[in-house]
């Protein structure tokens, strides 16, 4: 499991592995429809940033990291994940992944106009 800390009073850290993801995608399928505006912007915005470089904190995107790892945001003012790249580049992996689910389940709604 992640290691969180505190590296001042406003800058939490997140130490991850690759043996983190699972957690991960536990969470997301727990409730997709819950994460799905910030998988969105997950998807678009982290290739932008060479994957390993991507501000989850930037584009409140961290709601997913929050309860994944139950820690709570309201009182840093940024986030800071350590991990090795290969995590960065199959977390990217998980949330195309769950993109292309929510895209096909948003096709598959009915029409209820």
């Amino acid at each position: 499991m992640a290691t969180i800390r505190t590296e001042n009073e406003r800058d939490l850290v997140v130490e991850a592995d690759l043996s983190d993801l699972q957690s991960f995608i536990d969470e997301a399928m727990r409730d997709l429809d819950h994460y799905k505006d910030e998988i969105a912007v997950i998807y678009d915005k982290m290739p932008k940033f060479d994957y390993i470089y991507f501000c989850f904190y930037a584009y409140s995107t961290y709601r997913l990291l929050e309860a994944t790892f139950d820690f709570d945001t309201s009182h840093v003012g940024h986030i800071r994940v350590v991990a090795p790249d290969e995590f960065f580049y199959a977390f990217y992996g998980m949330i195309a992944t769950l993109h292309a689910q929510i895209s096909v389940d948003e096709t598959r709604k009915p029409d209820v106009s």
